[in-house]
């Protein structure tokens, strides 16, 4: 069987619609609502309630891992092996993400003190605040932009957009945080970012520019540190 990109896109497409089917209004809303209290708590105490943070997103992790990771394999397994090959990265990124996310909760490196950031870095926000937000597209259609997508978007369900808040929040504070999900988190926004914009899924554009810039921080601090 010949890899067909179209094949692909649909597959994609159906498949976040059938999450949205299973989970979408009431773990959606959960995870919005909860995500909510969590950065209200970090960005008001910061540090103090880093392990709670650390905890929640593992757990979120947990659940994209299940659906994303190991339920993705027996959906792109059914639609053919090119395809199964060609997704196999997420399912390998998402069990690491899950593993360095216990990690932090043992041994907590992320800092949270918000205090004392670069003024420039604050442009970031504006990603996260795309993830959160991540206006309903339709395949084939285009954007829906509506205002109850603030609690009832895909943030949470799907990986990109749950990343692209996690991301912005640690870029804000990089390279005082943990570095080895910073790295994967890049990695993903990267790779994973421009195969679902090929395929179709023009939400994730400014996933790739927040992945892009996260390489250039991770390869300039890491020159600085060499000279």
């Amino acid at each position: 069987m010949n890899f067909d990109p179209k094949v692909f896109g649909e597959g994609f497409h159906r498949f976040v619609q059938m999450e949205i089917n299973l989970f979408g209004i009431p773990l959606g809303i959960v995870f919005h609502i909860a995500t909510l209290i969590i950065l209200f708590l970090v960005f008001t105490s910061g540090n103090k309630y880093r392990k709670l943070f650390a905890i929640y997103f593992a757990i979120n992790w947990l659940f994209l891992f299940g659906y994303w990771g190991v339920y993705a394999i027996i959906y792109w397994s059914k639609i053919g092996l090119p395809y199964l090959a060609s997704y196999s990265i997420t399912p390998v990124l998402l069990g690491l993400i899950v593993f360095h996310w216990i990690k932090e909760i043992l041994n907590p490196k992320i800092d949270l003190n918000f205090k004392k950031i670069k003024r420039y870095r604050f442009i970031i926000l504006i990603i996260l605040l795309w993830g959160f937000w991540y206006p309903t597209y339709v395949y084939g259609e285009g954007f829906m932009f509506r205002i109850n997508d603030i609690i009832l978007s895909n943030y949470g369900l799907m990986p990109c957009p749950t990343t692209m808040v996690v991301l912005s929040l640690m870029t804000l504070k990089y390279p005082n945080t943990n570095r080895s999900l910073y790295n994967l988190f890049t990695a993903y926004a990267i790779f994973i970012g421009i195969a679902t914009v090929l395929s179709g899924w023009l939400p994730d554009i400014p996933f790739i520019l927040l992945g892009f810039y996260a390489l250039l921080l991770i390869l300039f601090k890491k020159t600085k540190r060499e000279e």
